[in-house]
């Protein structure tokens, strides 16, 4: 046993820098993902609440459509598919691309809820008292749903976090692909990979900690009081 944790104080110096800058690359890939999942997600869901039903109809069949897809699948689409039709992409922008599209379904489904959780009956006080439809929504609605939808968003990021792994495989030089080269050259894949696993401990376990306290802390004292 001293000499399976020997290996990881022998190494370390040499390991540690390597792992950190690919650490560095997954938080870069999964933040800029969550920042594309984001506005798409809010796009989808002004379509969604919108008066036409084309644009009804597109957002949904979008929202099923990539939740039905596996996100590997999508990930090796746009990296391998796209170059024939004279569209190639370094292995971090596909990752970044597909990310935000495979999060901005669940994103877009958090702020639907979010939103549909204020009651109607709050809007319809703040438009009776004079308030702008602009002035409701920032001023009355959207502070309220954002006390719901955080938590998950925050879950949503941990989730994107961990899926980033799917991108050593389109050669995107994140915390996976650097700890295969890695296993490759030292012929030491399982302290390689433990190493790598308490790099996602180290990272997604806080974010999740901070999720959990934020949804006990934002839903004391909240009342469920029906939906638009």
């Amino acid at each position: 046993m001293n000499s399976f944790f020997a290996v990881f104080l022998q190494y370390w110096p040499e390991w540690a820098p390597r792992l950190a800058e690919a650490a560095k690359v997954t938080a870069k890939l999964s933040s800029a993902g969550f920042v594309m999942a984001l506005l798409l997600g809010a796009a989808l869901v002004v379509m969604l609440r919108s008066g036409r039903p084309a644009l009804r109809f597109a957002a949904n069949f979008f929202i099923q459509f990539v939740r039905t897809v596996p996100l590997l699948a999508l990930l090796l689409a746009l990296y391998f598919a796209l170059p024939p039709l004279g569209l190639t992409l370094p292995g971090f922008w596909a990752g970044v691309i597909g990310l935000g599209l495979h999060g901005a379904a669940y994103v877009a489904e958090i702020l639907r809820g979010g939103l549909q959780s204020i009651h109607r009956g709050q809007r319809e006080a703040a438009l009776a008292v004079g308030l702008a439809p602009r002035q409701v929504f920032m001023h009355v609605v959207f502070p309220q749903a954002l006390r719901v939808m955080l938590p998950p968003l925050l879950n949503t990021y941990v989730a994107l976090l961990k899926d980033s792994s799917l991108c050593a495989l389109i050669a995107t030089d994140e915390l996976m692909l650097t700890a295969r080269a890695m296993s490759s050259e030292f012929f030491l894949p399982l302290h390689i990979f433990l190493l790598v696993g308490a790099f996602y401990f180290a990272i997604a376990f806080p974010l999740s900690m901070v999720s959990r306290a934020l949804e006990k802390r934002l839903s004391r004292g909240r009342r469920v009081m029906g939906t638009t």
